[in-house]
């Protein structure tokens, strides 16, 4: 009896040693990141946050801008439009001031992939670099935009959590 509680003590002890070492269960892949610091970012803005926009007073004045955007070299992210509603989005959230209007945000269409972790389902994703184009109208001056970009990282055996990318912009309408 004395060594079954030995034993048993035993394996308590390697179990909770183990679990200490993990700090938080995550599951044991580390092709993207599972277990790393959760500041690490997967997509980054690649063009430049500096816009330039012809000002106006109507909604005829309205200008395309593109921000561009990579992602790690190995990994994909659901388009805007993923084919399955369990899937997250790829979306844009912008806070524009007094003075600037967002009147609409198009997202490029996203390439179908079939993945080890799901054979046979088609997802929409985008690799590489995209881009997301704005349609600014704004009245003369200069603004701060602020917003994020909300996705989900994934490799092809595997998903990270959900990240949120800050998104700082300056306009300036002229």
């Amino acid at each position: 009896m004395q060594k079954r509680r030995l034993l048993f003590g035993a394996v308590l002890a390697v179990c909770a040693m183990t679990m200490t070492a993990q700090s938080a269960w995550q599951p044991a892949h580390s092709g993207i990141g599972f277990g790393q610091a959760s500041a690490k970012q997967w997509v980054q803005m690649v063009s430049s946050p500096e816009l330039t926009v012809k000002a106006g007073k109507q909604a005829a004045a309205t200008q395309d801008v593109d921000v561009r955007f990579a992602i790690q070299t190995g990994l994909h992210i659901n388009s805007h439009t993923p084919n399955s509603h369990y899937l997250i989005p790829t979306t844009i959230t912008l806070d524009a001031p007094t003075g600037v209007e967002i009147a609409k945000i198009e997202y490029p269409q996203g390439v179908d992939y079939h993945f080890q972790f799901a054979p046979k389902d088609e997802l929409s994703v985008y690799t590489g670099e995209f881009g997301v184009r704005m349609h600014v109208h704004a009245k003369p001056g200069r603004y701060t935009i602020h917003g994020q970009l909300r996705y989900q990282a994934c490799d092809d055996r595997a998903c990270n959590p959900p990240k949120t990318l800050p998104l700082t912009l300056y306009v300036t309408a002229q």
